[in-house]
């Protein structure tokens, strides 16, 4: 039997299945596509300071002083990142922001260092060394020796550095410049004759004091490497250098500060100690 009453409440449960099931097709359909849009705003890999990774560098070096020595353990700061380096004074700070920032660099017996470098995507390897290197505290003097081959033969050579750095404001005389062999004989003595001590002034460029006794001056903010003669067929162990310095008035005085330093003769093909 027809019903009018029963058809009204069927049709009007009909739409309301209907408008409930439009409803909640929008609502998928609507957080699908933000989803979608999230996607492509949120980056795949999160960077510190919320800069993509192509606004980041990183900065690989190694610190030397002026003379291109590896200085170890020295302490590297950028913006708040710091780090130490290790024996061979390498260092690498990752996740730097690109563009100029300042490297301060410390050091146990050097005067601080402030270097300015432009960062780049990548790695970055500014020069820490030379004119951009490390200058001491005092007067410094670093000594090597090597040679050009492993084998005890005729054509075996003993080859040697004196590097001396004056930081000061004033001249330093230096009237000692000797190196002994691993028996304790002279190979080499710098200040041996008024000919060798002419050689060297024109070589270097140095001043000559005679009196009282003769010296080379070096002067403020002077670096001098003294190359030492290739020596045939040198004795393996240990060389020894003794180097006498003094200021003017000291050495008018005849008071002087006295250095000793070792190296062991290494192999060095390519004739450079400065690089690894």
């Amino acid at each position: 039997m027809y019903d009018p009453g029963f058809w009204r409440k069927f049709r009007r449960m009909g739409l309301i299945t209907i408008t409930m099931c439009l409803g909640i097709g929008y609502l998928v359909i609507s957080a699908y596509t933000v989803g979608l849009g999230l996607r492509q705003v949120i980056p795949t890999r999160v960077v510190s300071g919320f800069l993509p990774p192509s606004d980041r560098g990183v900065i690989e070096a190694v610190v030397r002083d002026v003379l291109g020595n590896a200085i170890p353990q020295a302490r590297i700061e950028v913006l708040d990142a710091k780090v130490t380096c290790d024996q061979q004074g390498r260092f690498r700070i990752e996740n730097v922001p690109v563009g100029t920032v300042e490297l301060s660099i410390k050091a146990a017996g050097f005067q601080d260092a402030t270097i300015q470098i432009l960062v780049e995507p990548g790695v970055n390897y500014p020069r820490i060394s030379q004119d951009t290197g490390l200058w001491p505290l005092d007067f410094y003097i670093r000594f090597h020796a090597f040679t050009n081959s492993l084998e005890d033969t005729d054509t075996r050579l003993l080859f040697g550095l004196v590097e001396v750095v004056n930081p000061g404001k004033g001249a330093l005389l230096v009237s000692r410049i000797e190196v002994r062999d691993p028996r304790g004989q002279v190979v080499y003595d710098l200040l041996e004759s008024e000919e060798v001590m002419n050689h060297i002034s024109q070589t270097y460029n140095l001043q000559l004091v005679m009196e009282p006794v003769p010296a080379y001056v070096i002067p403020p903010q002077g670096i001098v490497v003294f190359e030492l003669d290739a020596l045939p067929r040198p004795r393996r162990g240990e060389y020894h250098l003794w180097l006498a310095y003094a200021t003017p008035k000291d050495h008018q005085r005849g008071r002087f500060l006295a250095v000793h330093l070792a190296d062991e003769m290494n192999f060095d093909p390519d004739l450079d100690p400065h690089t690894p």
